[in-house]
């Protein structure tokens, strides 16, 4: 079982986010964007106090309501979790009962889901902080038969959430209560011989701490003193009134940790911060593989949370770290800034975080579009008649969309939506679906950009527009030019992207659309240039967009471009300096021969003239100057005033969630 989505309203920095969880899901994206309100939504609302007084939430957690109110009486914020079974009957029977089928909380195949709600903020017409929660049903209403799952203890101990934060030096605050080292030394069973033991060696240790310094007695009886419920009594130094950090955790586990290191170092926090992060993640594995059943429940399931497992790591050791998350059990929701990280990560794992004028937004690519439906007549038959690209659930009323929706499948339904009461209704949904639906990018897309874009995946995916060219030539010309126009592409956010090397153009293209990535590109206007062109036309760009984002060179391939800018010359002399003989004396034609085998070479050596000689830059193709000059207009609006990952809610206008 697992968190299959959260859904957020003016929390912090977000106004209104759903989000969709897998079984490890990594978001990136710039800093200050909200990425830590995510993260800090997702823990808190797990935190173990359901139920209890007061509330984890405080005033700087909530964000500005348009309203000034979520209209259910609360000034404030709202936290929406839904978790669903691997498979029916994984949950307790006293939960299952408490989950009625009627209210639409079971799937089809028999697996039941959960959706918990909590609120937040301050009560209508008061000045007091409040909480409250609830299990909703598949319409969104309490349910009624929720005594086993008001239960607190239960959903902590199924759903139990552990946080490694940024910092995991082991004497800092390496994990919040309940700690991985805490919950291990609560599992270990000692042998009552080897208790004893250690108790009499403890004793005579503290007995010398109260001869070291007589103000250790004191303090002692100064805690116990002050302490109305112990009064009167009198012990020794305990082991409970010594610091926990010091014993319970970080001394027990620096003399673990200790084994078998590096002799010449004399403790554990004498380690480079990378060597603590990765073993501290390592425990958590350890914790997570050998004591968390016998703590929480055989069918129990982590939820660990990550914050930048990159941190303090080297290039190498970043691209490796995958394979460590990965091997966390339970589910695992991360955050990173590393695009060597970000290398190994599956496409639909991704969620690119950004802050835009309209706040917070979270993008992803979906294995499927979904839209509610009701049950139509007919629409058995056109699911059917789909090939597999559509698929209906009954229990949850959800029509899901694998591909383009196509004009036939897509008339099909709005037949089926012809007797409907909700006809309008539902024909506008389906217009929405379809339109939802073109943005969607195919597993066979995405396999061919694991294939062949690994190198630049990081990269691509941490800029805020792309200018797509055909290859390694244009790459190389392109930054050239930027340079002699005083364009800084690395300092504007754009990546280059030679695509051809890398997957392909329409791929590109698909995934820009589908992330909402502004993009231009620049082809040959030879027949393969055209026909990237006529691709993306037939994954559902417009004609207009397809103007106004494409550029084709006049005379033809980027070669036969260069020669009609007059900048024969140039590269003649270019191929001369090469190596090749009588280049001086090519004619047009056998210099474009020769141009096309040497392509990397002598696009190199022109790269170094752009940048330094003005003349020759003015001459460079003007497809490429063009779309170089429009890159400004192209780029994500990303202002932020004041830190929008954890501050608190910000004054409206300034951080603002879509």
């Amino acid at each position: 079982m697992r968190l299959t989505r959260v859904e957020i309203r003016h929390f912090r920095s977000i106004r209104n986010l759903a989000l969709d969880l897998g079984d490890t899901t990594v978001f990136i994206g710039p800093n200050n964007v909200g990425k830590t309100a995510i993260l800090d939504a997702v823990r808190l609302a797990m935190t173990r106090c359901w139920g209890r007084s007061g509330s984890r939430f405080g005033g700087s957690d909530v964000g500005a309501a348009p309203d000034g109110n979520d209209g259910h009486g609360l000034s404030g914020a709202s936290i929406v979790l839904r978790a669903e079974e691997s498979a029916p009957e994984e949950w307790p029977r006293g939960i299952a009962d408490g989950l009625d089928p009627a209210n639409g909380t079971e799937s089809s195949d028999g697996r039941r889901s959960l959706v918990l709600r909590i609120r937040f903020g301050g009560a209508h017409k008061s000045d007091t902080f409040e909480e409250s929660w609830e299990f909703l049903d598949a319409e969104g209403e309490p349910i009624c038969r929720h005594d086993a799952l008001l239960n607190g203890d239960w959903m902590w101990r199924h759903f139990p959430v552990f946080y490694l934060g940024v910092s995991r030096e082991v004497d800092g605050i390496v994990l919040p209560r309940p700690g991985f080292w805490k919950e291990c030394l609560k599992a270990l069973e000692i042998p009552v011989g080897l208790e004893a033991a250690a108790e009499d060696v403890l004793e005579r240790f503290y007995a010398r701490l109260r001869e070291g310094d007589p103000r250790t007695k004191n303090i002692m009886h100064a805690i116990v003193e002050s302490n109305p419920l112990e009064r009167g009594r009198w012990y020794g130094p305990d082991l409970g009134l010594l610091p926990d950090d010091v014993l319970d955790e970080f001394r027990w586990m620096e003399a673990i940790l200790d084994v078998g290191m590096d002799e010449r170092l004399d403790s554990f926090d004498q380690r480079g911060l990378a060597a603590q992060s990765l073993a501290v993640m390592n425990l958590s594995r350890a914790f997570a593989r050998y004591l968390h059943n016998e703590m929480y429940g055989r069918k129990s399931r982590p939820v660990i949370i990550v914050e930048e497992p990159e941190a303090h790591l080297s290039p190498q050791a970043a691209r490796l770290l995958w394979r460590h998350v990965r091997a966390l059990p339970g589910q695992k929701i991360v955050t990173t800034h590393s695009p060597y990280f970000v290398q190994h990560v599956p496409f639909r794992d991704l969620r690119l975080v950004r802050f835009t004028e309209n706040g917070t937004e979270v993008k992803s690519l979906p294995s499927a579009v979904f839209a509610s439906m009701p049950e139509l007549d007919g629409l058995d038959r056109v699911v059917r008649g789909s090939n597999g690209s559509l698929q209906y659930e009954r229990a949850s009323q959800t029509l899901a969309v694998r591909g383009m929706l196509g004009e036939k499948t897509y008339r099909a339904l709005l037949t089926c939506c012809g007797q409907h009461g909700r006809r309008r209704e539902l024909e506008g949904v389906l217009r929405d679906l379809r339109d939802r639906s073109l943005r969607y990018v195919d597993d066979d897309e995405l396999r061919s950009l694991e294939t062949f874009a690994r190198r630049i995946r990081g990269e691509i995916f941490f800029a805020e527009c792309w200018m797509i060219v055909e290859g390694p030539t244009d790459y190389l010309i392109v930054h050239a030019l930027a340079h002699a126009m005083r364009y800084d592409l690395d300092s504007q956010g754009v990546s280059v992207i030679d695509a051809k090397n890398n997957g392909s153009p329409q791929a590109f293209a698909c995934l820009a659309r589908a992330l909402d990535i502004p993009w231009i590109a620049v082809f040959d206007g030879d027949a393969a240039g055209k026909g990237y062109i006529k691709q993306l036309a037939g994954r559902g760009f417009g004609e207009s967009e397809l103007q106004d984002r494409c550029r084709l060179h006049a005379a033809g391939d980027l070669e036969a471009q260069l020669l009609a800018d007059g900048l024969g010359g140039e590269l003649r002399k270019i191929l001369e300096k090469l190596g090749v003989r009588g280049a001086t004396g090519l004619t047009d034609e056998v210099l474009l021969e020769t141009l096309r085998k040497e392509k990397t070479r002598y696009a190199a050596e022109l790269a170094d003239r752009i940048r330094g000689n003005r003349r020759i830059a003015q001459c460079a193709p003007e497809a490429f100057r063009a779309a170089i000059g429009r890159l400004p207009t192209l780029k994500i609006t990303n202002k932020v005033d004041g830190n929008a990952e954890s501050a608190a809610g910000a004054p409206s206008g300034e951080t603002q969630a879509a």
